[in-house]
């Protein structure tokens, strides 16, 4: 009986330990890229949201009082994230709460062509949650991303929300610096 309970306790600290960016491998995942090209893994209701061959490029912009990403793939999918405060890249890591019901300025939004025939495409927009930067420099940049997120277009306060977890990794991305130093935000 001892010898179980130790057992399970062992296995609790093991996982416990275990950190998002473990979880979806991203080391691996930088190691596998090219320079300037991001690897965005969301599950969303338990699946994957994205392709597995899907490859981001885009816009990063760190400004003085917000943060921006516009990335998109190959097959027009996109992530758009965008938060902001006054002097949100003090404390490190940086972490920036997601919060659609308030006066938070953060937003993530994901989405992906289903049907380019059609037109047609699925959408969420997060709701609440936590965008962790694990690293945020020249050479790469690790966010892990975690909470609920609604479908588009059933956004409101009342429309059911799903679990989101997952990464984005990127390998030296260009990243435009505005009234910013540089060397205060990044590490």
């Amino acid at each position: 009986m001892v010898r179980q309970f130790v057992f399970f306790i062992g296995i609790l600290l093991l996982v416990s330990g275990c950190t998002i960016s473990d979880k979806f491998k991203a080391d691996e995942v930088y190691n596998q890229l090219k320079d300037d090209q991001a690897k965005i893994i969301l599950h969303i209701k338990g699946s994957n949201f994205y392709k597995e061959e899907s490859i981001f490029h885009g816009h990063l912009e760190i400004v003085e009082k917000s943060f921006t990403i516009n990335y998109f793939d190959q097959f027009d999918s996109n992530v758009m994230i965008h938060f902001g405060a006054d002097k949100w890249y003090e404390e490190k890591p940086i972490k920036a709460p997601i919060r659609m019901f308030n006066s938070s300025t953060s937003t993530v939004m994901f989405g992906k062509i289903k049907d380019k025939a059609k037109r047609k495409g699925e959408g969420y927009l997060m709701s609440q949650g936590l965008l962790t930067f694990k690293s945020l420099n020249k050479d790469k940049i690790v966010i892990e991303v975690v909470g609920k997120a609604k479908k588009y277009p059933n956004v409101g306060e009342t429309d059911p929300a799903f679990e989101v977890e997952g990464i984005i990794v990127c390998k030296k991305p260009k990243i435009a610096f505005l009234d910013v130093n540089e060397a205060n935000t990044l590490y």
